[in-house]
């Protein structure tokens, strides 16, 4: 679906940043080109909307494996940079597991801010419902700003009168989220602002406008889980590392699901990790968070509902 958008407008030493960002994710992305991937079955290429950046490629899964519900997972990259196929491999234990693996691109900030990126997600998520009915439900998952957007569409789907102040017009139907997992994700705003992560303010004027940088906000400006209010919210895990800037982020945001009585909501810090470590398989903390995410989406998998 084509939707009318307004770029935000960045101050000179902002879109410096924002080009920084994309400049240090396409050095990445190059050597990251250069892994070899072993896929247990094939990867297919979709659009999913008329933007350029609004495609997917589905990892299939192994075949001999037992069939389990399909994992939507979104990147990260601040809102304003990096790309699926930066996590192709790190996606494929999933895969190998038995999870079909959507893994999706979407248009960037600040060129599509909030609330463009969520909608080309919802998008998405359409898409897979129409071109796949045999997936009811799928587990959402993401890093880091795709955490937060994981999050977000989990909370939407489940609360779809929430859809209509982003879009009164999206009546699509999408499938039901059985679970979210956030991978050091944003879940309050105003700490994010305030944090050492780098750029985070830029990051954050660039997703959602200046107002988004004050406490008060604005309807506008709802971009977290702790600005929204909502009635339901599927099981979550949220993992954090020790040595992140946005640890407190994470624990400010499971505390304040915990308190709405949201259940269950699974915590876990890596001790000594750092931002981004679930794409570093070479270290052991990442192995344990992989074998924590296949648990905790077998744990809360619907026998009913998988394919």
């Amino acid at each position: 679906m084509t939707r009318p958008c307004t770029p935000t407008t960045l101050r000179l030493g902002q879109r410096l940043a924002v080009m920084g960002w994309r400049s240090l994710q396409g050095v990445a992305g190059v050597f990251n080109s250069l892994k070899r991937l072993s896929p247990p079955g094939k990867i297919t290429q979709h659009t999913y909307g008329a933007h350029p950046d609004e495609r997917l490629e589905i990892i299939s899964p192994n075949a001999t494996a037992p069939k389990l519900a399909p994992i939507v997972y979104i990147h990260g990259g601040g809102w304003v940079c990096s790309t699926k196929e930066m996590f192709t491999g790190d996606l494929l234990f999933l895969a190998e597991a038995g999870h079909p693996v959507f893994n999706v691109e979407y248009p960037l900030a600040p060129e599509r801010p909030h609330p463009q990126m969520l909608l080309s997600l919802l998008d998405a998520l359409s898409w897979i419902h129409e071109q796949h009915p045999e997936h009811e439900s799928v587990h959402l998952m993401g890093d880091s700003a795709g955490g937060n957007l994981a999050m977000m569409l989990a909370i939407l789907t489940a609360n779809r009168e929430l859809i209509r102040t982003l879009d009164p017009n999206f009546t699509a139907a999408t499938p039901r989220p059985q679970s979210a997992t956030c991978l050091y994700g944003v879940l309050e705003r105003m700490n994010l602002v305030e944090s050492s992560f780098p750029t985070a303010a830029t990051l954050v004027e660039a997703y959602a406008g200046p107002a988004a940088l004050t406490p008060e906000g604005s309807p506008d400006t709802a971009i977290t889980p702790m600005d929204l209010d909502f009635a339901s919210l599927p099981p979550t895990f949220v993992a954090a590392a020790g040595e992140d800037p946005l640890a407190e982020n994470s624990r400010i945001g499971v505390e304040h699901l915990r308190k709405k009585h949201f259940e269950p909501v699974d915590f876990k810090v890596y001790d000594g990790e750092h931002h981004g470590f679930f794409t570093k398989p070479n270290r052991p903390a990442c192995q344990e968070l992989r074998t924590d995410i296949l648990n905790f989406l077998a744990k809360h998998t619907d026998t009913d509902t998988t394919v």
